[in-house]
């Protein structure tokens, strides 16, 4: 019997690295997060190397970190994905095309239409990354002076993406006739109406874009909570999970895979995409080496922020050299374990 299951592969993108001083690193691209020029030679490399998606992470504000860690951040300004994606869709062929877009603060209608229109300027390759904002200060880049509350952004996700897949639905594949005998454009009853009405949004349709090439956009979801992983059994086709280790990686599988059957869905139907950085050398010493060094390029005052937000609270006044001290007391086998 032949297996023929495939491997996936997506570059998440942040915009460009997910690791802080990457734009440091020595033959980097300082600019690379705002440079069309690099962003076009990254995704022509990745659909020569078969990657099947370049996945676009975004944020609607500044981030929320120290302003000495955010100084050295090459995070605070990037592209907006859906006028980069489109872009890059003229550069490439195969490669699909994933960005976020916050359910958060923006409106279902530019949602549906901006994703409907990348599927087509790609010939069919478009995917929509469904999150939640997350940052408190995009609140105020939107007029509310507070951010919204946990389980409210995730039941307003819900009805969102039943509008935006809704909204999708407006033609049916075949309403566009133009004949240019009779001077019918379009067969009026394959036209739908969406009027939705419900708790947090009101939208009546239809879409002015043609129905998506592929139907629905790819749907892609990020979330590890109960409700992001509640939201990504009913909805998403992907999930990228970032579990540090196997154990927790396998728990998180089972539970959402064992979530799908609830909802008339095959486990089949939903892939798993566990995030992995990546560093490549001819040797295992060559690949170290470049870490070392990459590591060796993190500031203290990024390192600081990022452990803050691992641990919940403020780790600026922690004695880090003294708790290095300590940490080199115990065996090589427990400091790997606890991935410090």
């Amino acid at each position: 019997m032949i297996y023929s299951r495939k491997l996936r592969l997506g570059a998440f993108m942040r915009p460009v690295s997910i690791h802080t001083a990457a734009w440091r690193y020595p033959g980097a691209f300082p600019d690379a997060n705002f440079n069309f020029a690099h962003y076009k030679r990254f995704v022509q490399t990745l659909e020569r190397g078969r990657f099947d998606a370049f996945f676009m992470a975004d944020h609607l504000a500044v981030m929320n970190m120290p302003m000495n860690a955010l100084k050295r951040s090459a995070t605070v300004t990037s592209f907006d994905p859906l006028t980069l994606l489109p872009a890059l869709a003229a550069v490439t062929e195969h490669l699909g095309l994933i960005a976020t877009a916050s359910t958060t603060y923006n409106e279902p209608y530019h949602v549906a239409r901006k994703f409907a229109s990348l599927d087509h300027i790609s010939g069919g390759r478009a995917g929509w990354n469904v999150v939640t904002s997350a940052n408190p200060r995009e609140a105020m880049n939107f007029g509310r002076e507070e951010h919204l509350e946990h389980g409210e952004r995730y039941r307003r996700a819900r009805e969102f993406f039943d509008v935006v897949t809704g909204l999708w639905d407006s033609w049916a594949d075949d309403a566009f006739i133009r004949n240019v005998e009779t001077g019918i454009y379009f067969d009026p009853e394959k036209m739908h109406v969406l009027d939705h009405k419900g708790p947090y949004l009101s939208v009546r349709g239809p879409l002015n874009v043609a129905r998506p090439i592929q139907g629905w956009p790819v749907i892609v979801q990020a979330g590890a909570s109960e409700a992001g992983r509640q939201l990504a059994a009913e909805t998403a086709e992907v999930i990228f999970s970032g579990p540090n280790n196997l154990y927790d990686a396998r728990r998180f599988y089972a539970d959402v895979k064992g979530r799908l059957p609830a909802f008339g869905r095959s486990r089949d139907n939903l892939k798993i995409l566990p995030g992995a950085f990546v560093i490549i050398g001819d040797t295992v010493a060559e690949a170290r080496a470049k870490k070392t060094r990459l590591d060796s390029l993190v500031h203290p005052d990024s390192g600081i922020a990022t452990l803050s937000v691992q641990l919940g609270f403020d780790a600026s006044g922690l004695d880090l050299m003294g708790r290095c001290r300590r940490s080199q007391k115990a065996t090589p086998a427990r400091a790997h374990e606890r991935n410090w």
